[in-house]
């Protein structure tokens, strides 16, 4: 075998072997299905408002939710609401982890996206672009509509 065969083989090898080692444990925004998109509509001069979601892994391994941004606000991040003691409070996530094959529900009085300090204030019907970053690195980019919260809810204002 020639020092060239036998390096070819050896980088084939190696190749291989990254591509085998990149797609074990990792599940791939190709997997996640992202479904009924919406961001509170939120009253002028509020400091924040949220979006919410349905996310759905269709692959064998779970898929975490690491960040999060949008345009138009200073700051975006992954939150979970929770009651404790009849006190409410949010707590910020490092991920939101969405299982194999599973379902998690971003909605208010659960996980959430944190949209804070608005640059302006958000109209109804409007669009906001807010892009999910995944842990293996790749993102999704979601089209959430501007809604109010009470039509969003049928009449009730739930507070996240």
């Amino acid at each position: 075998m020639s020092k060239n065969t036998s390096r070819d083989t050896r980088l084939t090898r190696l190749l291989l072997g990254l591509s085998l080692l990149a797609s074990a444990g990792f599940a791939s925004a190709a997997e996640m299905d992202v479904r009924d998109p919406w961001v509170a509509l939120a009253p002028p001069g509020a400091h924040a408002t949220a979006a919410f979601m349905e996310l759905e892994n269709s692959g064998e391994e779970a898929v975490d939710v690491v960040s999060a941004d949008a345009d138009g606000f200073k700051k975006v991040e992954l939150h979970e609401s929770i009651n404790e003691d009849g006190m409410h409070r949010m707590i910020e996530q490092e991920r939101i982890t969405v299982p194999a094959g599973g379902t998690v529900r971003l909605a208010p009085g659960g996980y959430h996206v944190m949209l804070i300090g608005p640059q302006r204030s958000l109209e109804e019907g409007e669009t906001v672009l807010v892009e999910l970053g995944l842990g293996d690195g790749s993102r999704i980019d979601v089209e959430a509509t501007v809604i109010p919260r009470e039509k969003r809810l049928g009449g009730h204002r739930n507070m996240h």
